[in-house]
């Protein structure tokens, strides 16, 4: 056995005890005169058990043992006979000492020695060496209690140690019960990391990858596995375009790379997967994030914006086993709302521009639509489970259920899910083991509309509607133009009592409704039932091959509703019934096969992987709608009860695609100093992507990593700077970028449905038509790729107390995918086209403080990552147009030399000192202002990102602080439309505006109804933050008291939650939205739901 592997492997055993059926082993030695380690590696490889021991047991000296099929306890009694070094079974390890078992040395002047053995955390310590100080043979080995028992002479003392830990002495004395604390020694401890179709020490890693452990997502209050990453890692961007239950945020690596999705690929246990928000957070091992090419590229062409892999839990090594139960409980509520215009201020304001609102108010209403519509909402989360091991099988179950109502009144705004969580392996023989890993999601949703412009969303309307209307009318009372829509038979929106809601009266034609006319004026609900998983076979024919076989699945299906009540308000706000049923069904499902080889020749390390991977998909939808229903009572909202008319529809089709792919790995090392990695991924998709003579992609990547501190000439260094640890590391590599690839778009397609029909008789009916697409074909084009430069520096001092790494890039991304106007004389439309280049490249810095004190341990970890993006070459002759505001311009545009997306807005350079009036920079100085005269002003993606955590713990107390922020980032506050200047809006553009002649110290100008403020530097603010993410406060009580009432642990604890936030970004909640809910929203606020503060209180318990 390679001596070089024992210590991680002895932590790993230190740590758990599993009692192994050795009477079951069964085996046959006929070895000459060799050494003990000789034999030893022998039984190893006939057993699959692993023998542990210090140096202080001889197993250089030759033997020779000859036995047929007999008990390993046997063979070693025999061979250990007459060499006093004894053996004891614990788990799958044997360990070995130069001790007796039982001393028989008791004199008068001995005394027994009693006490455990524990880490920090009150573990027992399994396997610990308690030796007489000076003595090699009396002592003995903790229990799998972590208790010790033994006699020593009186007034002596004895040494506690175990691989992984620093070793500590005690003076014996009499009637006294020890209880040994051992600290963890963390340059014994060797971490692995999981990596594409594998896993690998993380000192040998060659590409940029961050590993985030499950304990850093216990007790969070967030359910979204996604969010709870947010400011864990440099260069990851937690993109939150809603914090609304149910949301789900997307993840950017290394910034925006694409015109189009820019999503990472993910990947659950060996299954790719759309998101990972339907995993609770408690059932996370640890995630990976390869960000660099050369980590990602042996996922190839679905790698171009980085990989985050998820490794679920799967169960303590513990045949005692454990039943756990989590409770979280949280009170909400709105964190960061805007300064809105009160009624007086408003009027003026509205005075200024010119609208004479003064004339449509009583002069006492003043309502303020946050207070009406924001309430308090509770979360709950509930988790009981169970997990176990023995030598042979490993078994975690747990099951979740979630309820979240959120901040809007009312229960528009719900999210409930049940997710169950069951894995389980067993090893058949001790070349095969098999396994399988499944999730269980079922699922409601109910949400309000947002993002879709303030005539179209709740959270827009609550901010912009008339303060100088009423929540309601009194119906004994109602103002004279109210009655008349009553009287002319407009069906007017009202309360649960009757009572109808305010109506704007001043801007009759107005489709800015009231706030809660917006959340009612539609039913909607979404069910959802998903079962992901896979069912592997590990098979080891020979020392050093691991043969995998792995089945991935996915099947579900959704049905979703939306009932869309009737009401008339004016002439144009109108909304008649309709009903629409949508159910979608998906199956998925990916067969690989691929082996791992790993060999170790003296100094050398080889590692080899090649495998393959099929994958096939099927998707199905109907949907119908029907405007008229036999009924509109609540039990008649279903499309059985249509009733037929020229507008009801209904539509439904199949879709299914197949990917092929190779893949390998090939790795060296040496010395534990040279490391050297390539991969290599071929990937094709079917004919739905790309042409046949393109769909094939080819993805190649390389990697080299360089110890230094195993240098020889590195040791006066490491002495002087206490330098434990120095590796440098470079990677180069191609990735792709599959979601940027539609369906047929290198060719025409006929399009069959109603529409391109015709009507021949009265009596036959319309007959269903074709058409040509519209798209002309275009079969050179090719996937978009991404081609990555990484260099990075790992370093850790002081006892490996302190750790920093750095990491730089230098990303370019290829023939992005648009589509541009075909030539006239084709008779198309439109074509698609490879055009485009878009670099990001920045610097990312990781630093990490840990230490323990006595009783008192903290740690300290920070991050911050740059980012520089540039359109290097556009995808068009001139500039793309993107988000427009309401009625008025597009404000974001794609353009080469320019970030992606940015902000491209009049500038305003001062304001006329006796009219008010804006003065634009006029900068092609002919004296008029136009497009030509837009400026870049900012962008939608910061500058840099941070985050940091801090960890504390003192005796039976735990506490964690943990912010988040970026800094250099502009946004359009944009909740308006041009078209409607009776819109309230931030006080600010009143109070600290131009008002007379006389005003000074203003930052606006006087409020105008001129669009093009809308889309000036005069709606365009900072929106950097910092938030303290969570405060948390945790006491978990002794073992000693819980044990008495049958309990493993308790822990209660209490959390504010996104409490905190610091910007003076005046609008909605600045994390919310920051990147936009599509790439060229990016800068644009359009009302997106806040993220909460919480209240929160937890409990942990296991049995």
């Amino acid at each position: 056995m390679n001596r070089n592997v024992v210590i991680p492997l002895a932590v790993f055993f230190c740590l758990i005890c599993k009692p192994l059926y050795s009477q079951e082993i069964i085996l046959s030695l006929n070895i000459e005169n060799v050494t003990l380690e000789t034999i030893l590696n022998e039984i190893e490889n006939q057993t699959g058990r692993l023998f542990i021991y210090n140096d202080k047991v001889d197993v250089s000296h030759k033997m020779s043992i000859h036995v047929e099929n007999q008990s390993i306890n046997k063979v070693l009694d025999s061979l250990f006979e007459g060499i006093n070094i004894s053996y004891k079974f614990l788990g799958n390890h044997i360990i070995l000492s130069s001790v007796e078992k039982v001393i028989s040395t008791q004199t008068s002047q001995d005394i027994m020695v009693n006490g455990e053995v524990v880490d920090k955390k009150g573990e027992s310590v399994i396997g610990a060496f308690v030796m007489l100080e000076g003595s090699s043979s009396i002592g003995t080995i903790t229990d799998s209690e972590g208790n010790f028992s033994f006699s020593v002479p009186e007034n002596s003392f004895i040494t506690v140690s175990c691989l992984g830990y620093s070793t500590t002495t005690i003076h014996v004395v009499k009637n006294t019960f020890y209880k040994v604390t051992l600290e963890e020694q963390p340059e014994w401890i060797e971490e692995m990391v999981v990596i594409g179709y594998g896993i690998q020490r993380k000192s040998d890693l060659t590409g940029a990858v961050v590993s985030i452990k499950g304990n850093a997502f216990t007790n969070s209050s967030t359910v979204s596995v996604a969010q709870a990453l947010q400011g864990k890692a440099a260069g990851v961007q937690i993109v939150n375009a809603s914090g609304a239950p149910g949301s789900e945020p997307s993840i950017q690596i290394r910034g925006y790379s694409s015109n189009s999705s820019t999503t990472p690929l993910i990947i659950v246990d060996g299954l790719k997967v759309d998101n990972m928000n339907y995993l609770d957070p408690e059932s996370i091992s640890s995630v990976e994030v390869l960000k660099d090419a050369a980590s990602a590229a042996i996922y190839g062409i679905e790698a171009g914006n980085g990989v985050i892999l998820v490794t679920t839990k799967s169960g303590k090594n513990s045949e005692k086993g454990r039943v756990f139960y989590n409770f979280m409980s949280s009170t909400q509520s709105a964190s960061h709302l805007p300064k809105l215009m009160d009624a007086k201020t408003y009027v003026e304001y509205q005075e200024l521009q010119g609208n004479n609102s003064r004339s449509f108010w009583d002069g006492k209403t003043d309502t303020y639509w946050p207070d009406y519509m924001l309430e308090k909402g509770q979360a709950i989360r509930h988790t009981v489970g169970l997990e176990g091991s023995n030598e042979k099988s490993n078994l975690y179950i747990s099951l979740t259920y979630v309820g979240d109502n959120g901040i809007i009144a009312g229960d528009k705004d719900v999210m409930k899910r049940l997710t169950g969580q069951i894995n389980a392996d067993y090893k058949i023989k001790k070349w095969l083991t098999v396994g399988t890993n499944n999730s269980i999601q079922k699922s409601m949703l109910r949400s309000v509309s947002e993002m879709q412009g303030i005539n179209a969303s709740v959270l827009g309307s609550m901010l912009v509607f008339d303060p100088i209307v009423p929540w309601t009318y009194d119906n004994n009372n109602l103002p004279e133009f109210v009655k008349k829509k009553l009287d002319s038979g407009m069906e007017l929106p009202r309360d649960a009592d009757g009572n109808i809601y305010g109506i704007s009266s001043q801007n009759i034609g107005s489709l800015i409704y009231h706030p809660a006319v917006m959340r009612d004026r539609n039913d909607s609900q979404t069910d959802m039932f998903n079962l992901r998983g896979i069912l592997y076979a590990n098979l080891t024919p020979v020392k050093g091959l691991v043969i995998t076989s792995r089945l991935g699945y996915r099947a579900g299906y959704s049905q979703q509703s939306s009932y869309n009540h009737a009401y008339r308000i004016s002439d144009i706000g109108v909304q008649d019934m309709s009903l629409v049923g949508t159910s979608r069904n998906n199956l998925f499902y990916q067969w690989e096969n691929f082996a791992n080889y790993n060999k170790s020749i003296k100094k050398h390390n080889l590692q080899a992987m090649a495998g393959f991977s099929f994958q096939k998909s099927h998707n199905d939808y109907t949907q119908g709608t029907t405007y008229v229903l036999t009924d509109n009572a609540e039990n008649y909202r279903y499309l059985n009860y249509a009733t037929n008319d020229s507008r009801m529809s209904l539509e439904g089709v199949p879709t299914d695609r197949v990917t092929m792919s190779y893949f390998g790995r090939i790795g060296w090392s040496y010395d534990n100093r040279y490391m050297i990695q390539g991969n290599f991924r071929a990937d094709a998709y079917d004919t739905s992507k790309l042409d046949p003579s393109n769909r094939w992609g080819y993805f190649p990547s390389v990697s080299v990593g360089w110890t230094l501190t195993n240098e020889q000439f590195m040791k006066s260094v490491k002495d002087a700077l206490q330098l434990t640890f120095m590796k440098f590391r470079a990677s180069y590599g191609v990735n792709g970028n599959v979601n940027a690839m539609g369906d047929y778009q290198y060719s025409d397609v006929l399009v069959a449905n109603n529409r391109n029909g015709y009507n021949f008789t009265d009596y036959t009916g319309r007959i269903v038509g074709v058409s040509p697409s519209g798209v002309l074909p275009n079969p050179k084009i090719k996937w978009e790729t991404s081609v990555q430069l990484d260099l990075g520096l790992d370093m850790r001092f002081l006892n490996e107390r302190l750790a920093i790494s750095i990491d730089w890039y230098n990303k370019n991304t290829n023939d992005l995918i648009t589509s541009t106007t075909a030539p006239a004389n084709t008779g198309s439309t439109t074509t698609y086209i490879n055009a485009g280049k878009v670099n990001n490249h920045g610097t990312e810095f990781e630093v990490s403080w840990k230490e323990n004190v006595g009783d008192f341990s903290y740690s300290v970890s920070g991050n911050l990552a740059t980012l520089h993006n540039k359109v290097l070459e556009g995808t068009q002759v001139g500039r793309v147009a993107g988000y427009t505001v309401h009625t008025a311009e597009a404000v974001t545009y794609f353009e080469a030399g320019y970030p992606l997306w940015y902000l491209r807005l009049y500038e305003v350079q001062g304001v006329d000192q006796e009219t008010g009036a804006v003065i634009y920079a006029d900068h092609n100085g002919d004296n008029i202002i136009n497009d030509e005269d837009r400026i870049y002003a900012g962008k939608g993606m910061p500058d840099f990102t941070y985050g940091f955590t801090i960890n504390m713990a003192y005796k039976g107390f735990d506490f964690t602080l943990y912010g988040t922020g970026a800094q250099g980032v502009e946004r359009l506050y944009s909740m308006t439309r041009a078209d409607n200047t009776t819109g309230n809006t931030l006080a600010e553009f009143y109070t600290d505006a131009w008002q007379n002649p006389q005003s000074t110290g203003y930052r606006h100008p006087k409020p105008t109804t001129d669009t093009k403020i809308l889309c000036s530097t005069d709606r365009m603010f900072d929106a950097s933050f910092f938030k303290i993410k969570q405060i948390q406060l945790g006491y978990s009580l002794p073992k000693n008291i819980v044990s008495k009432i049958k309990m493993g642990d308790l822990r209660i604890y209490v959390s504010l939650d996104d409490w905190i936030t610091f910007t003076k970004y005046p609008g909605l909640d600045p994390e919310v939205g920051l990147y936009g809910s599509a790439t060229n929203g990016l800068a644009v606020d359009t009302g997106s739901y806040p993220i909460s503060k919480k209240l929160v209180f937890g409990l942990n318990v296991s049995f």
